[in-house]
Protein backbone atom coordinates (compact mmCIF):
# COMPACT_ATOMS: atom_id res chain seq x y z
CA UNK A 1 0.00 0.00 0.00
CA UNK A 2 1.39 3.35 -1.00
CA UNK A 3 1.50 6.23 1.45
CA UNK A 4 -0.15 9.41 0.29
CA UNK A 5 1.80 12.46 1.41
CA UNK A 6 -0.05 15.10 3.30
CA UNK A 7 0.31 18.80 2.52
CA UNK A 8 3.73 19.67 1.23
CA UNK A 9 6.04 21.05 3.88
CA UNK A 10 7.86 24.32 3.67
CA UNK A 11 11.33 24.44 2.25
CA UNK A 12 14.16 24.09 4.75
CA UNK A 13 14.96 27.80 4.54
CA UNK A 14 11.33 28.86 5.11
CA UNK A 15 11.01 26.37 7.94
CA UNK A 16 14.04 27.85 9.73
CA UNK A 17 12.62 31.36 9.40
CA UNK A 18 9.16 30.42 10.67
CA UNK A 19 10.15 28.20 13.61
CA UNK A 20 12.56 29.53 16.18
CA UNK A 21 14.44 26.85 18.13
CA UNK A 22 13.47 26.78 21.84
CA UNK A 23 17.06 27.46 22.97
CA UNK A 24 17.69 30.36 20.60
CA UNK A 25 19.70 33.17 22.14
CA UNK A 26 17.40 36.07 23.11
CA UNK A 27 18.15 39.49 21.65
CA UNK A 28 18.89 40.90 25.12
CA UNK A 29 21.69 38.34 25.66
CA UNK A 30 23.08 39.01 22.19
CA UNK A 31 23.25 42.74 22.91
CA UNK A 32 24.73 42.11 26.37
CA UNK A 33 27.44 39.79 25.03
CA UNK A 34 28.34 42.34 22.34
CA UNK A 35 28.51 45.18 24.89
CA UNK A 36 30.72 43.15 27.24
CA UNK A 37 33.03 42.15 24.38
CA UNK A 38 33.24 45.77 23.19
CA UNK A 39 34.02 46.94 26.73
CA UNK A 40 36.69 44.27 27.06
CA UNK A 41 38.46 45.28 23.87
CA UNK A 42 38.12 49.05 23.98
CA UNK A 43 38.33 49.81 27.71
CA UNK A 44 40.26 46.98 29.36
CA UNK A 45 42.40 46.31 26.29
CA UNK A 46 43.21 49.98 25.81
CA UNK A 47 44.05 50.35 29.51
CA UNK A 48 46.38 47.37 29.17
CA UNK A 49 48.20 48.94 26.21
CA UNK A 50 48.12 52.62 27.27
CA UNK A 51 47.19 52.92 30.97
CA UNK A 52 44.77 55.69 31.90
CA UNK A 53 46.05 58.40 34.23
CA UNK A 54 44.76 58.18 37.80
CA UNK A 55 45.05 60.97 40.33
CA UNK A 56 46.03 58.55 43.12
CA UNK A 57 48.99 56.92 41.33
CA UNK A 58 51.29 57.16 38.36
CA UNK A 59 51.38 54.43 35.75
CA UNK A 60 49.06 51.45 35.46
CA UNK A 61 46.42 51.03 38.15
CA UNK A 62 43.48 48.75 38.74
CA UNK A 63 41.04 47.73 41.45
CA UNK A 64 40.99 44.12 42.63
CA UNK A 65 38.35 43.03 45.15
CA UNK A 66 37.91 46.71 45.96
CA UNK A 67 41.60 47.38 46.63
CA UNK A 68 43.78 49.57 44.43
CA UNK A 69 46.83 47.97 42.85
CA UNK A 70 49.39 49.63 40.63
CA UNK A 71 52.43 48.83 38.53
CA UNK A 72 53.00 45.36 37.13
CA UNK A 73 50.37 43.80 39.38
CA UNK A 74 47.82 46.18 37.84
CA UNK A 75 48.90 45.16 34.35
CA UNK A 76 48.57 41.48 35.28
CA UNK A 77 45.09 42.19 36.66
CA UNK A 78 44.15 44.02 33.44
CA UNK A 79 45.13 40.88 31.54
CA UNK A 80 43.03 38.73 33.88
CA UNK A 81 40.09 41.15 33.67
CA UNK A 82 40.31 41.08 29.87
CA UNK A 83 40.26 37.27 29.93
CA UNK A 84 37.27 37.23 32.32
CA UNK A 85 35.29 39.75 30.25
CA UNK A 86 35.92 37.90 26.97
CA UNK A 87 35.05 34.57 28.60
CA UNK A 88 31.85 36.07 30.02
CA UNK A 89 30.86 37.45 26.63
CA UNK A 90 31.55 34.04 25.03
CA UNK A 91 29.59 32.22 27.76
CA UNK A 92 26.59 34.49 27.23
CA UNK A 93 26.89 34.25 23.44
CA UNK A 94 26.97 30.44 23.41
CA UNK A 95 24.53 30.11 26.32
CA UNK A 96 26.49 27.27 27.88
CA UNK A 97 25.65 26.20 31.45
CA UNK A 98 29.03 27.43 32.66
CA UNK A 99 28.19 30.86 31.15
CA UNK A 100 25.30 31.23 33.59
CA UNK A 101 27.47 30.18 36.56
CA UNK A 102 30.31 32.44 35.39
CA UNK A 103 27.94 35.40 35.07
CA UNK A 104 26.78 34.86 38.66
CA UNK A 105 30.42 34.76 39.82
CA UNK A 106 31.12 38.04 38.01
CA UNK A 107 28.04 39.62 39.59
CA UNK A 108 29.24 38.48 43.04
CA UNK A 109 32.73 39.83 42.37
CA UNK A 110 31.39 43.24 41.30
CA UNK A 111 29.22 43.50 44.42
CA UNK A 112 32.08 42.51 46.75
CA UNK A 113 34.59 44.75 44.99
CA UNK A 114 32.28 47.77 45.04
CA UNK A 115 31.40 47.27 48.71
CA UNK A 116 35.04 46.92 49.78
CA UNK A 117 36.11 49.90 47.66
CA UNK A 118 33.52 52.20 49.24
CA UNK A 119 34.24 50.89 52.78
CA UNK A 120 38.05 51.08 52.54
CA UNK A 121 38.58 54.30 50.63
CA UNK A 122 35.41 56.15 51.61
CA UNK A 123 35.92 58.16 48.47
CA UNK A 124 32.48 59.71 48.46
CA UNK A 125 33.48 62.04 45.63
CA UNK A 126 33.42 58.93 43.43
CA UNK A 127 30.36 57.32 44.97
CA UNK A 128 28.63 57.73 41.63
CA UNK A 129 31.09 55.16 40.21
CA UNK A 130 29.94 52.66 42.84
CA UNK A 131 26.33 53.43 41.98
CA UNK A 132 27.05 52.83 38.28
CA UNK A 133 28.60 49.45 39.18
CA UNK A 134 25.44 48.46 41.05
CA UNK A 135 23.28 49.57 38.11
CA UNK A 136 25.45 47.45 35.80
CA UNK A 137 25.04 44.43 38.09
CA UNK A 138 21.27 44.87 38.21
CA UNK A 139 21.06 45.27 34.43
CA UNK A 140 23.17 42.13 34.00
CA UNK A 141 20.84 40.21 36.29
CA UNK A 142 17.69 41.62 34.67
CA UNK A 143 18.88 40.61 31.21
CA UNK A 144 20.16 37.15 32.17
CA UNK A 145 17.82 35.87 34.90
CA UNK A 146 14.65 35.45 32.80
CA UNK A 147 16.59 33.20 30.41
CA UNK A 148 18.44 31.09 33.00
CA UNK A 149 16.72 27.85 31.92
CA UNK A 150 17.88 28.28 28.32
CA UNK A 151 21.54 27.93 29.32
CA UNK A 152 22.39 24.34 28.46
Amino acid sequence: MERIPFAPSLSKHEDEIMVKPPNARPLSLTILACLIFTYAIFVIGWDLVAPFERDYTQGPASVVFGLRVSGWSAQLMHGLQLLVAVRLAYGLWTMQAWGWAFAMMVVGYIIISTTVWVAVYQDFGRIMFAFVNLVIVNMLLLLIFPHREKFR
